[in-house]
């Protein structure tokens, strides 16, 4: 995001604040579930969703007395998707390697502290972690989130983590935060990452980085299955397998190692 020397309009922030509170699992509304997760004033909470309802970003349900997202936000969320460069140059890979392994693949940006995922396939497996498209997660939750760590400065890593201490999930979560950064150290210099059930119980990830023109990590691509179907040399041939998936994408963004 760019840093100019403007002030913000309030008035935008505040629609933008009401619009930030809808997700996957909290789609539907009520005035006062949005005054409580806003402190916006009712008053000003009703004028700004009476506005947005007015132009097509907001949603009033009679039945449920309450507020959704609006038609016009799927419009613009297609055009977003449709013209994300990464995905589009992405996709055809990704249906290959879900075509060959079975597994589940995904692939995820970074925005500040979260990952969302822009691409997602199922695995044949049946395994659904709710990673599908348009999903938000903490940078420590999973796979992809901790590669993107693993590339980013000491003190952003320390400032998210005194922000967001790491949670444990799993018996085999790293949550000592001296290991978990001699960890991101050692990914950093291998080039991938393996979640092995330290997220899910059964389940292994890898992960691998995606570059631009300019080397920087513009995405980063993952596949995850069941723990006994990765072990051993199918391990290893499925981070070699993944790092090449990653490679293409990677050059045909323009990246040159």
């Amino acid at each position: 995001m760019r840093e100019i020397n403007v002030t913000p309009l309030q008035t935008v922030e505040r629609a933008i604040k009401i619009l930030d509170c809808f997700s996957f699992d909290t789609y539907l509304l009520t005035i006062d579930e949005l005054v409580k997760k806003t402190g916006l004033a009712k008053a000003t909470t009703y004028r700004l969703l009476w506005t947005l309802e007015k132009n097509g970003l907001i949603t009033y349900d009679s039945r449920e007395n309450a507020y959704k997202l609006g038609y016009k936000m799927l419009s613009y969320g297609g055009i977003v998707m449709e013209k994300l460069d990464i995905r589009q140059e992405a996709e055809p890979y990704l249906k290959e390697l879900h075509r060959e392994t079975g597994f589940q693949v995904m692939l995820a940006e970074k925005h500040r502290n979260h990952i969302q995922y822009i691409l997602s396939y199922n695995s044949e497996d049946d395994f659904e972690p709710g990673s599908y498209v348009g999903k938000q997660r903490l940078l420590h939750f999973g796979a992809l989130g901790i590669l993107f760590m693993a590339y980013s400065s000491e003190n952003e890593v320390n400032e998210f983590l005194s922000e967001y201490p790491i949670v444990e999930h799993t018996p085999y979560t790293v949550t000592d935060k001296g290991k978990f950064l001699k960890r991101l150290n050692q990914i950093s210099h291998q080039g991938y990452h393996v979640d092995h059930e330290e997220t899910y119980f059964g389940i292994t990830s890898i992960a691998v980085p995606v570059y631009d023109s300019s080397s920087n990590i513009v995405a980063a691509m993952a596949i995850a299955a069941p723990s006994f179907k990765l072990t051993g040399d199918m391990l290893d041939q499925s981070i070699e397998r993944t790092k090449v998936i990653a490679g293409n994408i990677s050059r045909k963004l323009g990246y040159r190692s």
